[in-house]
């Protein structure tokens, strides 16, 4: 019946996460769901992210927000990240540089989702567009839809 409930209540938590996934997750003994929810969704989210942020160049820069690589990431979200991974005791730090590399970038939107605990695709591009609280901001729903947009014809 423990697995049974964890089976409904993962599957329910997760229905955005391709079905195989699923199976092979629900399969296994032990699960992390906050870790399955934002690393194993990502991948068609990250892509269509990083097109709609920079058309997929990993050398875009926005002179006017001082927004650079394949997310676009700020100054300011280089510091959120680096006081979150304080908070949690980590000894990683990432440099304003890191910003222009695509892992690094990666890296830093799954400690950005997970700490704020951002579940739903759509949420974690509200979020990623808007800040933690990006997902109850009427200006972010554009984004969303540009989002939306790649994600159904790509």
């Amino acid at each position: 019946m423990k697995r049974l409930i964890l089976t409904c209540t993962f599957i329910a938590i997760t229905s955005f996460i391709p079905k195989k996934t699923v199976e092979m997750v629900v399969a296994m003994e032990s699960i992390s769901i906050s870790h399955i929810d934002v690393r194993s969704s990502n991948d068609s989210l990250l892509k269509a992210l990083i097109y709609v942020e920079s058309s997929n160049s990993d050398k875009a820069y926005n002179e006017s927000e001082d927004a650079v690589g394949c997310l676009q990431i700020r100054r300011l979200m280089v510091r959120d990240i680096n006081r979150i991974l304080k908070l949690q005791g980590s000894k990683q730090k990432f440099k304003m540089r890191d910003r222009w590399d695509r892992d690094k970038s990666i890296q830093m939107f799954n400690i950005y989702c997970e700490h704020y605990n951002i579940i739903t695709n759509e949420d974690r591009a509200r979020c990623w567009n808007g800040g933690p609280k990006g997902f109850k901001k009427r200006s972010t729903d554009k984004y969303w839809k540009k989002v939306l947009y790649f994600l159904n014809n790509n």
